[in-house]
């Protein structure tokens, strides 16, 4: 077998999520930062180990922990007086994140910590009344959008001096109805749209924006999940489009409104249509025989599509909507195995990315001729071992990664992905949890395994020659095929 470097080890072992407690705390104290980092950002990680790495003199370290969802509340509190601002920011989006932490970090000198409190719905109103008045603009305008901002505050910043932050707030579902009723007529096109998108706006101010002059203020009533029926209705036979997409796009239409525009002349409604939640099965049925294969392919892509529609649109001439079904996981294996054999790469692609295909579809995937259709298998978490040991000796890198990061890898593909030209290849096989743990805790001298050395000792170095003789070795134990020797080896050999 190949050996594993000390450095490589402790890393693989860092990241791990399977990793016992006692060795991340070791970890935690590894002299190599990119070890230290990825205990810091490991999920698992103890919080004896966090602690530690919470005054790590290295930057990202400290980052990672901040960003740590296992990292407690305290923890988060001492980080948010870190001199590095990208670690107040992550403590400032940490949801653990205490609320006294909250209007702490609401009065930060950086701007890009404040604008994260700004936008969070759990902000204490202190800190939001606080950032509503905050000196830049773009502050504001966050604070503005932010639905837990007090009414009486949403009604001042209406007003404010810039008219981003004041649009914002009119476009805010907490702003009073009184303040969007005032507005509903204004001579300003833009505050009539606003009104027209906000879903507070009363029944009555949607009737009457519904019948605007300007067509985009009407297409945002046609969009409002909050806008009556009957208002709905009227939109849909509006003479623009525009409009009629919107009413088709708005996921509160019913579904008699939406049959009416099953036959609508334009495409694009149509495609909304074929699109939208609330159509009736026998309208989808309907549409997936459209003239359109822009309609055809929004059909395919739906997640409640029928089986048969499926199959029908499965042999659809056009490539579009077969690229879609080839994508549904709703499909077929039988007609999986057949888009599998398109004349369309990019079918072929999404069929070997579908984890509703079956093993002997992804098998003949393995072997395809274009690299991306080899790619999307070996990226495919369903794909069978057999796929995934023919992938792991294929002449593409990004293959090999990916083969090397896919938790059905099998222990043969790994140890030989263990051994790759590339660090990266090398770094997944070792963190993917399928690889032995026991040869990583021997390799990374912890635990005391026999045959270990101490703790000070250089790791071994291994070159390529001896890489080639390990290699070697599993393919006389059957370990690996003379193809996957013969790759592996090639790429080698290319470093001596």
């Amino acid at each position: 077998m190949a050996v594993i470097g000390k450095d490589e080890a402790r890393r693989a072992l860092a990241a791990r999520l399977d990793t016992d407690a006692a060795v991340l705390v070791e970890l935690a104290g590894d002299y190599d930062a990119l070890t230290r980092r990825s205990v810091a950002t490991n999920p698992h990680a103890p919080a004896a180990a966090l602690e530690e790495l919470a005054g790590d003199p290295e930057p990202n370290v400290r980052v990672g922990v901040a960003g740590n969802a296992a990292t407690p509340p305290a923890l988060l509190e001492r980080l948010a007086s870190d001199p590095i601002e990208q670690v107040r920011e992550r403590v400032a989006h940490h949801e653990a994140v205490p609320v006294d932490v909250l209007r702490k970090l609401a009065e930060d000198d950086d701007e890009g910590v404040r604008r994260v409190v700004a936008s969070r719905e759990d902000a204490p109103k202190t800190a939001l009344r606080l950032l509503a008045a905050d000196p830049e603009e773009w502050i504001r305008g966050f604070a503005a959008m932010n639905p837990a901002m007090p009414p009486d505050v949403l009604q001042r910043l209406v007003s404010d001096e810039e008219e981003d932050v004041g649009r914002a707030a009119l476009r805010n579902p907490g702003v009073p109805a009184c303040v969007l009723e005032s507005l509903a007529d204004d001579e300003n096109e833009n505050t009539r749209w606003d009104v027209a998108g906000n879903t507070s706006a009363p029944a009555g101010v949607l009737e009457r924006l519904g019948y605007d002059e300007v067509m985009p203020v009407r297409a945002h009533v046609a969009a409002n999940p909050a806008t009556p029926t009957r208002t709905l209705k009227t939109l849909a036979d509006d003479a623009d489009e525009a409009v009629r997409c919107s009413v088709a796009a708005n996921p509160a239409v019913p579904a008699e409104t939406l049959a009416a525009l099953v036959d609508d002349t334009s495409i694009d409604v149509r495609k909304r249509v074929a699109e939208a939640g609330g159509v009736l099965p026998h309208d989808v049925e309907s549409l997936s025989r459209d003239s359109s294969p822009v309609v055809r392919a929004s059909v395919a892509a739906r997640a409640d599509v029928t089986r048969d529609v499926l199959a029908d649109l499965s042999g659809d001439k056009e490539r579009t909507v077969r690229r879609h079904i080839a994508e549904n996981e709703l499909a077929q294996p039988r007609e999986l195995a057949q888009l599998a054999h398109d004349a369309d790469a990019y079918v072929r692609a999404r069929v070997a990315a579908n984890r509703a295909a079956d093993a002997k579809t992804l098998e003949g995937l393995a072997a395809d001729a274009d690299t991306g259709v080899r790619r999307s298998v070996a990226g495919n978490t369903a794909a069978p071992a057999a796929a995934l040991d023919m992938l792991a000796s294929d002449a593409d890198v990004y293959i090999r990664r990916s083969v090397a990061a896919n938790p059905n890898a099998s222990a043969r593909a790994l140890a030989l992905l263990a051994a790759d030209s590339d660090d990266a290849v090398r770094s997944a096989a070792l963190a993917n949890e399928s690889f032995d743990a026991a040869r990583l805790l021997d390799a990374a001298m912890i635990g005391n395994a026999p045959g270990t050395q101490p703790a000070g000792d250089a790791a071994p170095v291994v070159s390529p020659a001896d890489e080639i003789r390990k290699l070697y070795e599993l393919l006389e134990m059957g370990a690996i095929t003379q193809g996957e020797f013969d790759a592996a080896k090639a790429r080698l050999l290319a470093l001596l």
